[in-house]
């Protein structure tokens, strides 16, 4: 069914439009779908590399990242570039359901999900009542169910063809669901004007586009923008200098408004990318809200200490430090500089904002210094508070996959900063210091599991529960893995038992890094794929049961189901060491610090481990034969320790 919903001004009639409400158990089923139809997309690169929205391991970040990379390079090679921002009017209700399947065949969806949506989307009626009116059933012909869990997935692959309409590597097309930009590089402001009308105007362009698919482009909304710093001669002035002409766009006979600046997935774009738009946005969104927060802190009945820092940290911080490695490069001083570069203005203004909330948050006198405010509050001084998201986001980067159009970018500026006209990762890098750090990869979809696992897990309920069930274990092997982490380093071990045999017959230990580049979570792992190792290479293991006792519940969930998390290369090696062994194998929790023979010894292994007692790189399974990749959950962790560092020593000075 569905209901009138109110998504604009109450003034235009175009602003109520139905939205789709499903039965919870209709959208467990098109959830399920829409997961896999995603996942095959991702793994066989069926949707344009330039599509974010509603894809695995992309983000509106990554779409702006790109977007400003386009531009920045056009600059360094003396070149400018023009940005057409469109806006396609009711683009889910609009969406034809004949072109949608056409368009899933032709991306190559399998026939049983292509069956599945046809079925959903044929045969469908509806009511609109207001009041103590309701009309009779109206015919639902076209429309993608906004509010499905599958609305957005069949969405970018039915606008998809709209970002392959670009004609050569002068010209690019982004998108994030329905929100598409135009690029055209050119030398030029006449040459790039004239690439978007011709991208829009040619057979199989946009506007053909837009007729195929019933997606008509509100002009009213759509805007261009010439992003170029070049100048030319004023002609009333000869020492002058004056911007380039910017000649009008014309399409369909209706000219596309040309702005200075404007906001893109939620971030303030400017013609120069200075950035002062944005940090001006920030500055004054954050000073409102941050007023509204004071009033809570009234004598008699206002809010607690403890619970305003908690609503600072969780509501206010994030508003602050939304999308900032976009727009805030860190101060810094370059090397013979006098002064800090960087967004230096905008740190002083969030500063104050800051000071707001700490005299809020103790209730300390106006006059009392900022520094002892912060540490009276418990909250990082700003420049180290934003720090850390700008970190976290390059850490990220640093960790996309091949196939992700950011993982080029990075790995070019990793290998060789630009001279000038530096983008935000660029900056990111620069700043932060972290380019030459091989970071680990972490892939949004995992493809490459066995259908069918060749072992079984059991996690016991209890404590008392896990040890009992190692006591009445009647595998002819036993093996136990362990990981640890001390402030030398980080280690694994694995030992392995056979029944009958009150001594080990086996074990190995291996030593990972100091603590700034892997973490205990990976250690635990390293501990399964030595034990998975140990019975590989112990004689007689084949087809005879095996159960390797872990007692990291993380580590076995993640064998069954990996996530996109740090950690993800490491668990998926020991997967496949896992179904490589010929045992019939049984992964077990055992739990922690029990009274085992062999848990013991595992952990007693795993500590000499991190101290750097190993044996001979030799005896280690391949994989473990060369240095690992840090860990970005480590790298994370130690920038945070790092800031702390900082803090605690700008504070003794």
């Amino acid at each position: 069914m569905e209901r009138v919903h109110h998504s604009g001004t109450h003034e235009t009639l175009k602003a109520y439009r139905p939205i789709v409400l499903l039965s919870t158990i209709a959208k467990v089923l098109t959830a399920i779908v829409a997961t896999e139809i995603t996942r095959l997309a991702e793994q066989h690169q069926l949707l344009p590399k330039t599509h974010f929205g509603g894809c695995p391991g992309h983000t509106t970040s990554d779409a702006i990242h790109y977007l400003v990379h386009r531009i920045e390079d056009a600059w360094r090679r003396g070149k400018v570039a023009s940005i057409l921002f469109l806006d396609i009017e009711g683009a889910f209700p609009n969406a034809v359901t004949e072109r949608l399947i056409h368009n899933l065949k032709r991306r190559r969806i399998p026939s049983v999900y292509i069956t599945f949506i046809t079925n959903l989307l044929t045969g469908r009626y509806t009511k609109l009542k207001f009041d103590d009116f309701t009309s009779e059933l109206i015919n639902i012909s076209n429309s993608i169910g906004q509010g499905d869990p599958l609305s957005m997935i069949l969405y970018i692959l039915y606008n998809a063809d709209l970002l392959e309409i670009i004609g050569n590597d002068e010209e690019d097309a982004l998108g994030y669901v329905d929100d598409i930009a135009l690029v055209a590089v050119g030398n030029d402001l006449d040459e790039t004007t004239k690439k978007l009308k011709r991208m829009m105007m040619k057979e199989d362009g946009g506007i053909q586009w837009s007729r195929e698919h019933n997606s008509k482009f509100e002009v009213s909304k759509s805007v261009i923008l010439h992003a170029t710093r070049k100048t030319q001669p004023d002609p009333e002035d000869p020492r002058g200098r004056i911007p380039l002409d910017k000649p009008p766009l014309v399409i369909e006979g209706q000219q596309i408004r040309e702005v200075g600046n404007f906001k893109y997935l939620g971030v303030q774009i400017d013609a120069q990318l200075n950035w002062k738009e944005q940090a001006q946005r920030v500055t004054a969104n954050a000073t409102s809200w941050i007023m509204q927060y004071r009033r809570l802190t009234k004598p008699q009945t206002g809010v607690g200490g403890k619970l305003m820092r908690r609503l600072y940290l969780a509501v206010a911080l994030p508003k602050i430090t939304y999308r900032i490695d976009m727009w805030y490069e860190p101060p810094h001083k370059a090397p013979g500089a006098t002064k800090n570069a960087g967004s230096v203005g905008a740190l002083r203004a969030l500063q104050k904002i800051q000071r707001v909330a700490t005299l809020a948050i103790t209730g300390a006198l106006h006059t009392t210094p900022t520094d002892l405010l912060d540490a009276h509050a418990g909250l990082l001084p700003m420049e180290l508070a934003l720090s850390k998201p700008c970190h976290r986001a390059a850490v990220r980067i640093l960790t996309l996959p091949n196939t992700h159009p950011l993982h080029r970018i990075a790995s070019t500026a990793r290998r060789r900063l630009p001279r000038k006209h530096l983008a935000p990762i660029d900056h990111a890098l620069a700043t932060l210091k972290i380019g030459n750090t091989a970071m680990e990869t972490i892939i949004p979809v995992t493809d490459n599991l066995p259908q069918q696992p060749q072992f079984k897990v059991e996690i016991p309920t209890t404590r008392e529960l896990s040890i009992e069930t190692e006591d009445q274990d009647p595998a002819d092997y036993k093996v136990f893995s362990d990981g640890s982490g001390l402030d030398e380093g980080i280690g694994g071990a694995a030992v392995i038992y056979r029944r009958g045999i009150s001594q080990t017959i086996g074990h190995l230990k291996a030593y990972l890094s100091p603590p700034t580049m892997h973490n205990t979570y990976e250690a635990e792992v390293v501990g399964g794929i030595l034990a998975t190792w140990l019975i590989q290479i112990t004689p007689d293991t084949d087809f005879k049961s095996v159960s390797l006792y872990i007692n990291n519940q993380s580590t076995i969930q993640a064998s069954t189901n990996p996530k996109a998390t740090s950690g993800q290369h490491l668990v998926l090696v020991f997967i496949q060491a896992v179904d490589n062994t010929k045992a019939k194998l049984t992964i077990r929790w055992i739990s922690s610090h029990s009274d085992v023979k062999g848990n013991k010894h595992a952990d007693k292994l795993a500590k000499e481990a991190a101290e750097g007692k190993t044996g001979p790189h030799e005896q280690l399974p391949p994989t473990l034969g060369e240095a690992l990749p840090a860990s970005a959950s480590a790298t994370k962790q130690e920038h945070l320790a790092h800031l702390k560092r900082k803090w605690k020593a700008t504070w003794r000075k």
